[in-house]
């Protein structure tokens, strides 16, 4: 079968489709943070509320069903009103450093209005000094600065937990000494799992404001390295469909290659935009780097599960079901291979992606019955596949990004204040949603959408950011980070994408959505819920040599490809303890006893 070239298929269309995805998980835990613990009871109360609002997630609405009311919203609180007694001033003057993104809030309707809000909450007049860079730049000079004492009255951080050394230097202010100028924040650090620990250290220390997030209706989905992409066209002509668990993948593998000639393909799998063996280690209950098992950190890839991943995967190489140049093809010549019909199934990608697919080929060819879609991880030996970040229900912190305050600053009450509103559920549903009948409207059902103007634009998320809301990330209104809100996001940033279920058949969903209800709770990883760790810059340093990136990352890849190729035998295991030797004697410190100051440093 002659497959039509995409010629069209750029870069452009590709880097917009994957900052959009990146820009839109700001708002969620990394997977290998600090963060807290306590799910397994939220989730024990909150299971039948979930469940009866699973219909209406399904058919990808907006589902905010628990959410307060707009009335609510709408309710204009004052710090005085909050019993915050602030020093009497007549007007707030203050430097904010802060990275700018695709669009700039600077001159947005919405900006604006936040400006005149915060005023209304402060009871003074605000004149702020904007310096700005765009976000990759930003993030480059961030330490730089720090290091060089600059450090404006209100900088925007993407460090995490390193923010703590300046801290306790005394360049950055104390937020625990201002915690009676707080109403909304503290609602924050309580529903997020481990609670008030997440946000605070041992001593009680607090020197950021943590990127917050709100899901209402316990949406917890993820946006990559939850579900693997296949021709939805091959699998429906021949009567196959996705696989369920490991034993139908080989299978399914095996018969399309031995149509493959006849189907136009080149390979059955190929990899997309990150390291291969990664879109597999869920399905084995493993990681790549040091995570929370459950029960108590370890270090995935020198783990029985990592191995016998690894095993499973020189399997299917040694068929000939995996593309040769997995690991050295980069993002585009990947992609060109999905969208010219080259490959069938590609387990690691974004949200997103194998909409952006479909729509270069659509357009390249219109007729065209090539078409990509989406099914959950296949089941793999110890149950249901874990999916990488899922969102926490409610309110959460993410300690990776936030807003720190320079310990100078010369209204520190009206500061910590100001900030503090931007948790708000008012400015937290305005800046993601707007104002009813200008942005949103309200459904007979009780759900929200975004009016017709926005939502029937070519880029629905370009056009709410003309107006500076949120929820897309294309702008970011206010101080970054205002906490982002799951369902307002995905309304905007989600594109409806092909899906499979064993349950539902062909059909049309949202990944960050179906990953959740196709996932169900056993989907949701320990290593997304950890335990608070409490550790000091030096510990934070040397636990970082065992992160994704940290230097035993380099010394595992010049392995992995390897044992999948078959250059090293991965049932020796001689070699195996070679490589798990080599790994672990990266760090600077002993490798074991790292991980045994983890565990003794994690609250119980």
């Amino acid at each position: 079968m002659k497959r039509k070239s995409v010629t069209k298929f750029t870069a452009l269309a590709l880097t917009a489709a994957m900052s959009m995805g990146l820009l839109a998980g700001c708002g969620n835990g990394d997977g290998s943070g600090d963060s807290g613990s306590g799910q397994d009871s939220k989730q024990e109360t909150k299971q039948s509320q979930q469940e009866s609002k699973q219909e209406s997630q399904e058919q990808g609405g907006s589902g905010n069903t628990n959410a307060p009311s707009v009335d609510k919203f709408d309710e204009a609180a004052t710090a005085a009103s909050n019993g915050i007694n602030l020093p009497e001033l007549d007007t707030l003057s203050i430097t904010v450093n802060m990275p700018s993104f695709n669009k700039a809030s600077e001159g947005t309707r919405f900006q604006q209005l936040w400006q005149e809000k915060m005023e209304a909450y402060l009871g003074c007049k605000l004149d702020i000094t904007w310096v700005t860079k765009p976000w990759s730049d930003y993030r480059e000079t961030e330490k730089t600065l720090l290091q060089a004492g600059d450090i404006k009255d209100v900088t925007t951080s993407s460090i995490g937990q390193a923010i703590n050394e300046y801290g306790e230097e005394g360049d950055i202010l104390n937020l625990a000494d201002y915690r009676d100028y707080m109403v909304y924040y503290p609602e924050y650090m309580a529903d997020t799992n481990g609670g008030e620990h997440f946000a605070q250290n041992e001593d009680g220390s607090m020197y950021y404001f943590m990127d917050g997030f709100y899901n209402p209706n316990n949406v917890q989905g993820a946006q990559s390295m939850t579900a693997f992409a296949y021709r939805f066209d091959i699998l429906q002509e021949n009567g196959w469909q996705p696989a369920t668990n490991l034993d139908e993948l080989t299978q399914l593998c095996a018969d399309i290659y031995a149509k493959k000639d006849e189907l136009g393909l080149e390979y059955v799998i190929a990899n997309n935009s990150m390291d291969f063996f990664r879109g597999f280690c869920g399905i084995f209950h493993t990681w790549e780097c040091a995570y929370y098992n459950g029960s108590e950190w370890v270090f995935g890839p020198i783990e029985d599960n990592f191995r016998e991943m690894l095993r499973y995967l020189n399997g299917l190489y040694e068929a000939g079901y995996i593309d040769v140049e997995y690991n050295t093809a980069g993002g585009d010549a990947n992609n060109e291979k999905a969208t010219n019909g080259k490959v069938a199934i590609v387990p690691t990608l974004w949200s997103g992606m194998a909409a952006t697919w479909n729509k270069a080929m659509k357009d390249v060819d219109p007729n065209t019955t090539m078409e990509w879609g989406l099914a959950y991880l296949p089941e793999g030996p110890s149950g249901t596949a874990w999916k990488w970040g899922s969102r926490q229900d409610g309110k959460s912190l993410n300690q990776g990004m936030g807003i720190f305050i320079n310990a100078e600053t010369e209204h520190p009450e009206h500061v910590v204040a100001m900030i503090d509103y931007q948790y708000s559920d008012q400015m937290v549903n305005w800046l993601n949603w707007g104002i009813e009948g200008e942005t949103f409207i309200v459904n007979a059902d009780g759900t929200k959408t975004y009016v017709d103007e926005i939502m029937n634009d070519e880029s629905p998320a370009t056009k709410s950011a003309d107006y500076g809301l949120l929820a897309s990330s294309v702008c970011r209104t206010g101080i970054p980070f205002v906490p982002l809100e799951n369902d307002a996001m995905t309304l905007l940033s989600s594109q409806p994408e092909p899906w499979w279920s064993a349950d539902k058949g062909f059909y049309e969903g949202k990944y960050w959505i179906e990953t959740s209800v196709n996932g169900g709770p056993d989907s949701v990883s320990p290593y997304d819920r950890p335990p608070v760790m409490y550790l000091s810059p030096e510990q934070q340093a040397m636990r970082a040599q065992l992160n994704w990136g940290g230097v035993c990352t380099k010394q595992l890849l010049s392995y992995v490809d390897k044992f999948i190729q078959g250059e090293i035998d991965i049932d020796d295991d001689s070699v195996w303890n070679e490589y798990v030797e080599s790994v672990k004697s990266q760090t600077d410190e002993d490798f074991d006893s790292i991980i045994s100051m983890m565990n003794e440093k994690t609250v119980k």
